[in-house]
């Protein structure tokens, strides 16, 4: 029975608390209530659409950057395609350059084997030629194979057009063991005619182991002939025939 009472009296209690609770403020009418109730609701829903709202806003930023994403990778992987389709196309491109450039090395090394005989050739021809047949070398200090060849062949082309003409040039050479300056007249690279600065000594000239060799002439003929072959080559003198001599007897002695 005890029992049966303090349920009773808890039972009492908790329904006299809840009307409490909802019996409204003795203090605040009715109507009061009832509108700030429907004011916070308003607030409520306001807030709730402007959550909507932003999440909605959100969600399609989200969806832009997304599809943004998406673009730019597949954009990024085409261009990584094309640039390792590129790689590949230079690298086939470097071997076949590499291919080439050993080619050209070799080549090289055979053109520069020939200059250097040319050169060899060239001034061997020299010493035992007469002065004037064979140019100098003036491209000595050229290294590139292409311009080195090309200077060889153009001294080639100057010794055939020299070898076809007369020339007269200023010489030194040895008479009687005396090394002296006189005029040279030379025939190609076949004979030559010199005489002294003063016009008054003429003869025949060699090559001998690359020194020039003078020979005087003796004879009064060959001195006249000599010297008129100058004046025509100098344009001193009509042009005609004149028979030189070869050699004279000094030169075959």
């Amino acid at each position: 029975m005890s029992q049966l009472a303090a349920v009773c009296v808890l039972l009492a209690f908790a329904v006299t608390s809840r009307a409490q609770t909802k019996r409204p403020d003795a203090n605040q009418p009715v109507a009061a209530q009832v509108m700030s109730e429907l004011r916070a609701a308003g607030e409520a829903r306001g807030q709730l659409l402007k959550e909507q709202q932003q999440w909605a806003l959100e969600r399609d930023k989200l969806e832009l950057l997304k599809s943004t994403v998406i673009r730019e990778t597949q954009r990024h992987r085409k261009a990584a395609a094309q640039a390792r389709q590129a790689e590949t196309e230079l690298r086939r491109r470097l071997e076949q350059h590499k291919i080439a450039h050993q080619r050209l090395k070799a080549v090289e090394g055979v053109v520069d084997a020939l200059c250097e005989r040319l050169e060899k050739a060239l001034a061997a021809l020299a010493d035992k030629s007469l002065p004037g047949l064979v140019p100098p070398d003036r491209a000595a200090g050229i290294t590139e194979p292409g311009r080195r060849l090309a200077a060889g062949v153009d001294r080639l082309r100057q010794i055939r057009r020299r070898a076809k003409q007369a020339a007269v040039e200023v010489v030194s050479g040895s008479l009687e063991k005396q090394t002296i300056a006189v005029k040279m007249l030379r025939a190609g690279g076949v004979a030559a005619w010199w005489v002294s600065l003063d016009g008054k000594q003429t003869g025949t000239a060699t090559v001998r182991d690359g020194q020039m060799i003078l020979a005087l002439a003796t004879r009064l003929e060959d001195t006249q002939a000599i010297q008129n072959a100058f004046a025509i080559a100098e344009g001193r003198g009509t042009p005609n025939w004149s028979l030189l001599p070869l050699q004279t007897k000094a030169t075959r002695e």
